[in-house]
């Protein structure tokens, strides 16, 4: 039962850290994956070539939606949010400096100005526990320690963890929103408009018809003439 309980926590643990926008979008996509063609196909006023066009077009664009909700977003937030995270320690450094609260020679300078961004990481999504801490090294984990006895000395910086979160669910909304508005539409006209091209070709192609051998036409053939031409091979076998 302890096994089970962990199991759930941990489960609940990533889902509470990673319930950002485009896991919501990628199911409501793929849910329209499925139900919008087959809505488009029972609608019984529509013609065969209005169907067939709206299936295209609402498969395509669910499609390269769950595609990009689910790659492209998670690369951008994997790519950025670290980074952007260091940049507002080191924007909050140079405020500290400028309202005289911080040396600029201070460790605590250096620390904000060179953040360790994989250890900020693994610190905002959960991943310093017991039984993974030996993928991370003891400095990492003193790095994130120091970071945060900081921001308890200076309420105005934000908590690694908080900071991190929130920035990933911002360059989440974020990406969501552009490719929605922008990349989703040009790459489903895009391709749309390659299929289009390819089966205009296919019905402009001419048609190749098999050539079929030349019929002959069989006269009647009479008993008689039968008959007649079994008396003459006859009568040529017994003349040799």
């Amino acid at each position: 039962m302890k096994n089970f309980n962990d199991i759930v926590d941990k489960i609940i643990t990533r889902l509470g850290t990673s319930n950002d926008s485009e896991i919501c979008t990628a199911i409501l996509a793929a849910f329209k994956l499925v139900f919008i063609p087959f809505a488009t196909m029972s609608d019984k006023k529509s013609t065969k070539d209005q169907k067939q066009y709206a299936l295209t077009r609402d498969f395509l664009t669910e499609g390269v939606a769950l595609a990009g909700y689910i790659g492209i977003t998670r690369v951008v937030k994997n790519s950025l949010t670290a980074p952007i995270c260091a940049k507002y320690y080191k924007e909050k450094a140079k405020d500290l400096i400028k309202q005289n609260k911080l040396d600029i020679n201070s460790a605590d300078y250096k620390l904000l100005t060179n953040i360790d961004k994989v250890a900020l990481k693994n610190h905002a999504m959960n991943e310093f526990l017991e039984e993974s801490a030996k993928k991370y090294t003891k400095n990492q984990e003193q790095h994130i320690k120091a970071l945060e006895d900081i921001v308890k000395r200076f309420p105005l910086i934000q908590n690694p963890k908080d900071l991190y979160l929130n920035t990933k669910k911002t360059i989440s909304h974020a990406s969501v929103c552009v490719l929605a508005l922008t990349l989703i539409p040009f790459i489903t006209n895009k391709l749309i408009y390659v299929l289009s091209k390819i089966k205009s070709q296919d019905e402009n192609k001419p048609e190749i018809k098999p050539s079929l051998p030349k019929q002959t036409t069989l006269k009647p053939y009479s008993m008689q003439q039968y008959i007649n031409n079994i008396k003459v091979g006859g009568l040529n076998v017994f003349n040799r």
